[in-house]
Parts: C-alpha cells; structure tokens; sequence
C-alpha cells in the first residue's frame, strides 16, 4: 500500500495545474485500517477542477467506485453551468487510484493558492503542501514532532464570530484519526473545548426568530460535542456510537 500511495503521488506532481496536494500521505505512512490515507488535491479554480477531474475521469489508473461519489461525479459532468460566483463552500469528488488508494479532488471557497488551503486546516501537523505549478513544497507544520496543536495560521480560531466557529468545528473528527496514528492531539481538543465555550457564552442582540432558534440548536448540540471532548481527553478512546452523535451534532450545526 506504501508503494501505491507513492506511486499515486508521484503521477500527480506530473500535473501541471492551478493546485496542490497535501493530505496524510504527505506525512509518511500510516498503517491504518479504519482511517487509510488519501491524497488530497485542492484546485484553486473551476478551471483547474474541470481541467483534473477529466483527466483522472479518462485515466485507465482512476476509478469511481463509491455509489456517492459516482453520483457526484455524473452531476458535475453533465450539468449546464458550474460557476465558483454561485459556489459556495466546499466540492469534492473521490476517485480510486489502481483501486486502492483514495484521491480527492477539491474546490473550496476563497481557497486560491497553496497558503490559503494550508492556513484553512484546523491542525498543525497536516500544514504541509505541494504545489503543482512551482513543484515546491510549503511546510507551515512548524516540525511539531508527534505532538500536535492547533493552526495558528487558521484566523478562525481567533474569529469570536458563533458561524465562524462552527465551520471550523466541522473539521473536528480529524483530531481523534491523528491520535490513532499517534500524535498528541490533547492542545487541538482543549482549543475545540475553548470554541465551544465561547458559543456557549454568546448572547444575541437580535430580534430575529430564525436566528435565535439557530443559535439554541448549536449552543444545545455543541454542549453535547463538548461533553465528548472532555471524555475523550480522560480516555484517549472514542466510541463508534460516540463518534456518530458527534457527527450528527456537528453537521446540525
């Protein structure tokens, strides 16, 4: 498996697009049944996107293999229009590399060069990339070692704003993958848990039913997420029931 992801990336830096890779496989291997590594390609543009995504989609070496991803991609292919002005967010689309490695090909709002995808990561560690234009690596990883911490480039840790928060809150899964491939995540949870308090604090100053109703699911759901948090720093275990609700609580978010 070593070798595919090797050889999944090197065919990739061949490419000569508006993007970068980055994603575990950049951060050596990892034998790891329930979270296997992937390759992540962020594109900067929708050109770019169109322009990887067809030629992965014509390559004998990609497959499309997961009935969702199959979808996804048929959407894309065949709808009339796909502007970034209309996007928001994030699109992805997964192919099978010698159906067996995972390559994700993205396109993320305001994501346009290789430092605003690094410094939109929530944890230091996974800060590093490859630009495929410059083919040169940019490495805001700061060499942590096996302990991980929260991004500090990310301005969203920073932002007091609830939405802002709870985007962020959406990449908090990642943290309890890299504690199983062995690095310290503790500093990234208690900085989750610090968010969260920071929701759970904020009281509106608008008369707005919907936005009022918003806030109380979020401040209820991210009560529950916080709870998991704090359990997991005394166990350094995450159930799969645990990890479900978690998911749930989030994307109600």
């Amino acid at each position: 498996m070593k070798e595919q992801i090797e050889n999944a990336i090197e065919y990739l830096k061949d490419t000569n697009i508006r993007g970068c890779i980055t994603g575990s496989a950049l951060l050596g291997y990892f034998p790891d049944e329930k979270y296997p590594q992937d390759v992540d390609i962020f594109c900067y543009d929708e050109k770019s996107f169109t322009e990887l995504y067809f030629m992965l989609y014509h390559s004998e070496l990609f497959t499309i293999l997961d009935p969702l991803e199959k979808w996804k991609s048929d959407m894309f292919r065949t709808r009339d229009n796909f502007s970034n002005k209309h996007h928001t967010g994030v699109t992805t689309i997964k192919f099978k590399y010698n159906t067996c490695i995972d390559v994700n090909i993205i396109l993320k709002k305001n994501c346009n060069n290789i430092f605003s995808v690094l410094s939109s990561f929530d944890i230091n560690i996974i800060c590093k990339g490859y630009d495929l234009q410059t083919k040169e690596y940019l490495d805001l990883t700061t060499n942590p070692g096996n302990t991980a911490s929260w991004n500090k480039w990310n301005t969203a840790f920073n932002s007091s704003e609830v939405w802002q928060i709870s985007r962020i809150l959406r990449q908090l899964e990642r943290v309890f993958k890299y504690h199983k491939r062995g690095y310290n995540c503790d500093n990234v949870v208690l900085k989750y848990i610090d968010l969260i308090d920071n929701i759970q604090l904020f009281e509106s100053i608008f008369n707005s039913e919907s936005f009022n109703e918003k806030l109380k699911i979020t401040q209820a759901n991210t009560k529950i997420v916080k709870e998991i948090c704090q359990v997991w720093l005394t166990t350094h275990e995450i159930t799969d029931a645990q990890l479900e609700i978690l998911k749930i609580k989030i994307k109600e978010i």
